[in-house]
């Protein structure tokens, strides 16, 4: 049995200060679950986000301690809704440094599932310092995460921004079941201009999964985030999105669409078990 869903997607303008954070993200809540949204989504460091990566393990609190989290668990359990928290930055148990962790929350106001980013952002972009987000953030280490929502016919596969790039992971996702693939991001404005939505509709394509991806927008301290939150359909349409200002994207997402997907593209079901690439010095000897 499977039934249609609706779904928001949250953009925001994350800062320093969780406090107004939090009130961003109770009204945003609240005006998803007005427009009819049963599970909301918000963005990668919904709780906070600062210039310098270092400074979070200083300024962020255990995840017992997080009012984000607990502002999620009583939203989502007056409102009866699902509640995916994006991802929150917070302490790790030895505090030298933190866990970009998502949260699943259930219409009781329980923590269901937990995904910690795997693939932390360390790039040499250009135009400015290298990024590495490793001196800030413990890599997860798995394994992938894939949640069911019951009866609904809805299984949710995590993932966190850079994550995007790794192709393996969503096919993983896929194989163990996931047909919406939620992608929560705080995408640079370097490379959102040309990767973003090209990836996104290439997860999808390429798992016949519906992708939904909340998203940072705007600029703190010095900063810019991409925006452009957005969902997909299992084909690669983008059936929703939103612009560089904070916002919701809603869509209706249907578990029979992404399994009809899959049938006339049966891509999951053809793998060949490939032995490991074999190199050639093909110009070697060539007249």
């Amino acid at each position: 049995m499977s039934t249609i869903t609706r779904f928001a997607a949250v953009q925001m303008c994350s800062t320093a200060d969780v406090a107004a954070n939090n009130r961003s993200i109770e009204a945003a809540v609240r005006e998803a679950v007005g427009l009819g949204a049963r599970v909301v989504s918000l963005p990668e460091a919904a709780n906070i986000l600062l210039k310098d990566n270092m400074q979070y393990a200083g300024t962020c609190v255990s995840e017992a301690d997080d009012t984000t989290l607990m502002l999620c668990r009583r939203l989502a359990a007056e409102l009866g809704i699902w509640l995916h928290d994006g991802s929150l930055l917070v302490r790790t148990e030895d505090g030298t440094r933190i866990w970009n962790r998502t949260h699943l929350i259930s219409p009781a106001g329980k923590v269901v599932a937990r995904y910690d980013k795997l693939h932390t952002f360390d790039v040499k972009l250009g135009g400015g310092p290298d990024i590495q987000e490793s001196r800030a953030v413990r890599p997860g280490e798995g394994p992938p995460v894939v949640a069911d929502l019951g009866e609904s016919g809805i299984n949710l596969g995590f993932s966190i921004c850079y994550d995007l790039r790794f192709a393996y992971l969503f096919r993983a996702l896929a194989m163990a079941g996931a047909n919406v693939l939620m992608i929560p991001a705080s995408f640079s404005s370097v490379t959102g201009p040309a990767h973003w939505e090209v990836l996104l509709r290439a997860r999808a394509i390429e798992t016949g999964s519906y992708v939904v991806a909340a998203a940072q927008c705007g600029t703190r301290d010095g900063v810019r985030t991409h925006g452009h939150a957005m969902i997909v359909s299992p084909f690669g349409d983008v059936i929703g999105a939103l612009g560089d200002e904070p916002g919701i994207v809603i869509a209706d997402i249907d578990p029979a669409e992404a399994e009809a997907t899959r049938r006339r593209l049966p891509c999951l079901t053809q793998d060949r078990q490939l032995k490991p690439a074999e190199r050639i010095s093909a110009g070697r000897g060539a007249e």
